[in-house]
């Protein structure tokens, strides 16, 4: 469906709705962008001043139906599989662009040529929207990657979870923009570190590590001239090595000293690099590496935006693989974040990996035999000779 837009007033305004801006234009009450899916009653007192008249929404991005109190009505689990193989599509097209513009300016940085960030501001923007229009679709897109492309993926991956995560603690329209940048960048001074430390396949020495580690300030020197560039992602791209308890670098920041966009990269940095697979080892499961990040709560992240993304994320995010207690095997369609132990499931698989006709099922609801199923294990896809990039067609 194209965007419409379509003028309301405050008091028709309802959660689900995308508000694209609110204001009459005039000298007195000028256009504001909001720039967001109003998500329950409280957004409306939140974004939308008590004096407001008049509202502009987009008939085209809304949050699925939600009930009088604010809150999203529960799709089933076909409903959940039909929305995804809607939204596949538009999402898989965003994340191409993405990963077409990440070659060009990774290769850019290489050759000592000037980043055109400009470029990267309508790819940020429709990643946005594509998070607001299907989350899991964007999620899904996200977990189909390959080792080779780690390079170029990282950093659209890392863009996405960050965005993901400011979403979730409310950050605005422009906030998130500007996240997205800092997100997309904040590896870009690793196009400054020798080929043969940044490709090593193997543990770095303790001089090479040395190396690495500049990366985050050369970064730094490569963003720093580009006019119009706001210091908050400059922070964000230098300070994503930080640590929350000060052991971290370039400068050993601490805490909340570090910049949000700081703090938030470090978790979408690392819960990438856990989870994909590089040419010297496995990719971790989601739910492993969830859990090891926990351990470090407080020590390398910021409590409170860890566990916002543990419960954004999802144990068992969308894309990834499964197998339940009955002993069958599928792919997650959606999170539960209420019950993050039962996403919806497609299931695709016997206990013998051999195709069964698919089932969409609500782990939360459903029995099986008069008893309920759970997740019993998440299993690396490549042991069961599985290629995600192919198991991705059964989602459509």
């Amino acid at each position: 469906m194209a965007d419409e837009v379509r003028v309301i007033k405050k008091k028709d305004v309802k959660p689900g709705m995308y508000v694209r801006t609110y204001g009459t234009g005039s000298f007195s009450d000028p256009h504001v962008e909001v720039g967001r899916v109003i998500e329950s009653l409280d957004d409306i007192a939140k974004y939308l001043p008590d004096d407001t008249e008049r509202v502009e929404i987009l008939t085209g991005k809304s949050l699925p139906a939600m009930d009088p109190s604010g809150n999203k009505k529960a799709k089933n689990a076909e409903e959940a599989a039909r929305n995804l193989a809607d939204a596949l599509p538009e999402a898989r097209r965003v994340h191409e662009e993405a990963l077409d513009y990440a070659h060009k300016f990774i290769e850019d940085v290489r050759k000592g040529k000037t980043v055109e960030v400009e470029e990267a501001a309508p790819i940020v923007g429709e990643v946005i929207d594509s998070l607001t229009t299907n989350e899991p679709a964007a999620l899904t897109l996200a977990f189909l990657k390959r080792y080779d492309e780690y390079t170029y993926t990282h950093s659209i991956n890392v863009n996405l979870y960050s965005l993901l995560l400011g979403k979730a603690l409310g950050l605005t329209r422009e906030e998130l923009e500007m996240l997205g940048i800092a997100a997309l960048f904040h590896d870009v001074g690793k196009g400054r570190i020798p080929n043969k430390v940044l490709n090593k396949p193997g543990k770095l020495t303790d001089a090479e590590y040395g190396i690495m580690k500049t990366h985050s300030q050369k970064g730094l020197e490569v963003l720093r001239d580009v006019e119009g560039l706001d210091q908050a992602v400059l922070r964000g791209v230098v300070e994503h090595h930080e640590r929350y308890d000060g052991n971290g670098y370039p400068s050993g920041v601490k805490g909340e000293n570090i910049h949000p966009f700081g703090r938030i990269i470090a978790i979408s940095d690392v819960y990438d690099a856990l989870t994909s697979v590089r040419v010297y080892k496995k990719a971790v499961t989601p739910a492993k590496t969830l859990s090891q990040m926990y351990k470090w709560k407080g020590t390398d992240f910021d409590p409170a935006y860890l566990n916002r993304f543990i419960r954004v994320m999802g144990i068992y995010p969308p894309g990834t693989m499964v197998q339940l207690d009955d002993l069958r095997f599928g792919i997650v369609l959606e999170t539960n974040e209420s019950k993050p132990r039962h996403p919806k499931v497609k299931v695709l698989f016997n206990d013998k990996m051999q195709p069964v006709v698919s089932e969409c099922v609500d782990l939360a609801t459903y029995k099986k035999n008069g008893q309920g199923v759970m997740v019993m294990r998440q299993p690396d896809p490549s042991s069961l000779g599985v290629d995600m990039q192919q198991l991705s067609r059964f989602l459509v």
